[in-house]
């Protein structure tokens, strides 16, 4: 059966009673990246290398380096504002026009904590929990819909790859385990579904080329909360890469980006 890949990424603090060092007007963690189809995914690494190789760039893409012009995309600070604005542009394109759509569960962390959640989970439950179920569960609804199996690829970290791959089997294994009252409006999966429709993940280092692509997009998402005119998001949303524009108004609630505990 044919299958989307979910190309996993996060951004922020993932422990809820761990300072960020972002403002509070901007603190968030998300989860998220882009959904691809299988037989797509080398045409996305083609467009991968194409813009690399037309910058000279050796990195891998990290898009607040990027930004902030700083560690290994320091040079983006010694080029004229021409030349910034042609390789931005350049690299909006390529962002909007690889054959991607960008999911993700974003959560404010000063809503988290607002609404006691911190002290709620005794078990310091990570926020990435929250995350990956919310994000894992509507990729896998989109997967179903289009009648596509779903496998998920996240960049590996050695203190998170067991708990992440945890997380994995407990949906196969146990379903969603959030409150049954305050999520049965998502109409979540069934432990039955997650088990038929997921069937592998893995996890790969930074370097990898879709995760790169995953990267920028979770960022620009999890941005979009906090700042509706940032110009990476709007730019995917203008060639519908963003998962809620594939979505009639009724879906985007159940099977949308999440922003969660955005009380502001």
């Amino acid at each position: 059966m044919p299958s989307f890949t979910l190309y996993l990424d996060e951004t922020g603090a993932r422990h809820p009673d761990k300072q960020s060092g972002l403002p509070a007007r901007s603190d968030w963690f998300a989860m998220g990246g882009i959904l691809i189809r299988r037989e797509e995914v080398d045409v996305a690494k083609a467009m991968h290398s194409e813009i690399t190789s037309r910058w000279g760039i050796t990195s891998p893409f990290h898009i607040t380096d990027m930004i902030n012009e700083r560690g290994r995309f320091s040079w983006l600070g010694r080029r004229t504002q021409r030349e910034r604005d042609a390789f931005w542009s350049d690299y909006r394109e390529f962002l909007a026009t690889v054959p991607a759509v960008g999911v993700g569960c974003v959560i404010d962390r000063a809503g988290y904590a607002a609404r006691g959640y911190v002290k709620k989970h005794d078990d310091k439950w990570l926020l990435c929990r929250s995350a990956f179920d919310i994000v894992v569960e509507r990729a896998a609804k989109f997967a179903k819909a289009n009648d596509r199996k779903l496998n998920i690829i996240f960049e590996a970290d050695a203190a998170m790859n067991g708990i992440i791959e945890g997380y994995f089997n407990n949906l196969r294994e146990r379903g969603l385990e959030f409150d049954k009252d305050s999520s049965g409006k998502y109409k979540p999966l069934t432990q039955g579904e997650f088990s038929d429709i997921l069937t592998s993940i893995e996890n790969r280092p930074k370097q990898n080329r879709m995760l790169q692509i995953a990267d920028s997009y979770i960022y620009a998402i999890a941005r979009r909360g906090y700042d509706k005119k940032f110009d990476v998001y709007r730019r995917l949303m203008d060639d519908d890469r963003i998962i809620d524009c594939l979505l009639d108004r009724d879906s985007v609630s159940a099977l949308g980006v999440k922003y969660y505990c955005f009380d502001h």
